[in-house]
């Protein structure tokens, strides 16, 4: 009797561990960081995160804010991939005594929009590609 005490205790014990492990591998992963400091020279705003999880969608963030004597600014940057599909998108501003500036730049791809002769799920219309002439496409 005591033996099987002892097994259902073991047993007991040990699932929250098979089933943390197995939570370990379908996990997502993530890194974040943040810091911030003010002096009597200005101050500073600093953030970054980023992360993969296990159907391959994936992101990187960063984001930075500046002020002091020589003037104020902030970028911020992100990536990421999600269900196929890519982006990216940065921007920046800047103010100072001597001026001003600001811009940005995005990207972005979507897989559903390109064909693939192999592919027999592609997106598109069967009457624009005739493979039987040779070429892919007839206008």
């Amino acid at each position: 009797m005591r033996s099987i005490i002892r097994l259902v205790a073991a047993g007991a014990l040990s699932l929250p561990l098979v089933i943390g492990a197995a939570g370990i591998a379908s996990a997502d992963v993530e890194y974040d960081q943040g810091s911030a400091s003010a002096t009597a020279e200005g101050a500073t705003v600093h953030d970054l995160a980023s992360g993969a999880d296990a159907y391959g969608n994936s992101y990187y963030f960063e984001q930075y804010q500046v002020a002091g004597n020589y003037g104020a600014g902030s970028f911020t940057v992100a990536a990421w991939t999600y269900d196929g599909n890519a982006g990216y998108f940065d921007s920046y501003s800047w103010s100072s005594p001597e001026g001003a500036w600001t811009g940005d730049t995005s990207a972005q791809a979507d897989s559903n929009d390109w064909y693939d002769e192999y592919d027999d799920d592609a997106d598109y219309d069967d009457d624009d590609y005739d493979d039987d002439d040779g070429s892919d496409y007839d206008e």
